[in-house]
């Protein structure tokens, strides 16, 4: 991940807050409740477009962030035992209430089966951010300006899901949704997503290195489980894991949490490696398995009693132990690569933990510039190295993954959060000691 950095003037932020307002998908609002411009009121109503995301939004994400977050992206595709909710948009004034006051009823067509949702209140609600609306508040935080472009649209999400069968084949799903409101009863307009077996999916082979990063870094937001051993596959056979250890562990964390995720895609897994002949494939697989949390005999099983041996006594280091300050940075790949794939609040938590060593930075800092350095590795030199890669890490995603950018306000905001976190987190973008020196 390379972090995009900018320093910007007060002139610029307003250049920048301008672009939002005439090209974003919204338009700057003085209220983040009513989104009353300086205009005439507007009346709240329901957009005719909803939405369709996974469940774990509503289930995992929504309960860590604020009230104001970014849109969950529609999902493109579906893979079997996959849940989804809709969700629905409102504008205008007093939508939050209007919302509050809505049901929502769908009916899900697939493989000549339909399932009808009768007409529930909506399980949870938040207010949604313009597109761009976290650089815009970034580059007018460097300026020391609030970002008075808050919201003008507010989501709701179904109480119901829907799930993909889990012997489903390829084909589509049909939704159709209906909502009463204040304003009485419409019709929304019909989706299609398409559905990919995991027969299929398992064979849609990687062509490169960016599409294999495309698919590990954009798990949590489109998930695609039937892919997970292609790409396990590509991982052994194109990525150097032997000369760059945490690449694997960041892979074997990311691939876990996905199939811990979805049992269903945790059985096929298991099945196609059961049949596996390279070795390496399957040891990667194994160590998948047993971070998902699945039993790995099945696919012991066969094998021979040297190899039971070695593949069942293999152990995994716990991502969340920052006990060692040598073994942090390599933890941080890990938790990265669950939150890339579940989209979980808890491992970007952790790792702004290791934001509390700041004091170790200011010393390490201060004897690598006197006329002394140290030429001897400390625990103390370890805290402070993880503490900057702890920010840079931040930083980047803070800048490039609106979820992460949405856990991070929130972890400003926890109370339980420590105040020297907290400080840290606001200064991601313009602490010096979360660059990264460019390479002459």
């Amino acid at each position: 991940m390379n972090p995009t950095r900018f320093c910007c003037s007060a002139q610029l932020a307003r250049t920048l807050l301008l672009t939002a307002c005439f090209t974003g998908t919204f338009v700057a609002a003085t209220s983040a409740e009513s989104g009353s411009s300086a205009g005439k009121p507007a009346l709240p109503k329901i957009e005719k477009q909803f939405i369709v995301f996974p469940e774990s939004v509503v289930l995992e994400q929504w309960p860590h962030t604020l009230k104001l977050v970014n849109a969950p992206q529609d999902l493109k595709l579906l893979n079997p035992g996959q849940c989804v909710r809709l969700g629905i948009l409102a504008t205008g004034d007093n939508r939050d209430s209007f919302l509050e006051q809505s049901q929502i009823a769908f009916r899900a067509e697939f493989a000549g089966q339909k399932q009808d949702y009768p007409m529930a209140q909506l399980a949870a609600t938040k207010q949604i951010k313009p597109e761009g609306g976290d650089f815009v508040t970034q580059a007018l935080a460097a300026a020391n300006i609030d970002n008075p472009l808050k919201t003008v649209a507010s989501m709701g999400a179904s109480s119901a899901n829907w799930c993909v069968p889990a012997d489903a084949r390829d084909g589509t799903v049909t939704i159709d949704a209906d909502v009463e409101s204040p304003s009485g009863h419409e019709k929304l307009e019909q989706m299609t997503i398409p559905v990919e077996s995991f027969d299929t999916g398992s064979k849609r082979a990687f062509a490169d290195a960016d599409e294999f990063e495309k698919f590990s870094m954009g798990f949590h937001y489109q998930p695609n489980p039937a892919r997970l051993y292609p790409a396990m596959q590509f991982f052994v056979a194109k990525v150097a894991s032997r000369e760059h250890p945490e690449s694997f562990m960041d892979f074997a964390a990311m691939a876990g949490a996905a199939l811990k995720a979805n049992p269903e895609a945790a059985k096929d897994f298991t099945a196609r490696l059961t049949s596996e002949n390279n070795l390496s494939v399957k040891g990667v697989g194994l160590i998948v398995l047993k971070i998902g949390g699945y039993d790995i005999e099945p696919v012991l099983k066969p094998m021979s009693d040297d190899a039971k041996k070695a593949f069942g006594d293999s152990e995994f280091p716990d991502p969340y132990d920052f006990s060692l300050p040598e073994d942090v940075a390599m933890r941080f790949d890990m938790l990265w690569g669950m939150f890339t794939t579940a989209g979980q609040f808890a491992p970007i938590q952790k790792i702004s933990s290791a934001l509390a060593w700041r004091s170790d930075w200011e010393d390490f800092d201060k004897a690598r510039k006197s006329a002394n350095p140290p030429h001897e590795w400390t625990p103390a030199i370890g805290r402070a190295v993880a503490y900057g890669a702890a920010g840079w890490s931040l930083s980047s995603f803070q800048q490039t993954d609106p979820l992460a950018a949405d856990y991070i306000e929130e972890l400003i905001a926890l109370p339980d959060t420590p105040e020297v976190v907290k400080s840290e987190l606001k200064v991601l973008q313009t602490d010096p000691a979360f660059r990264r020196e460019e390479k002459k």
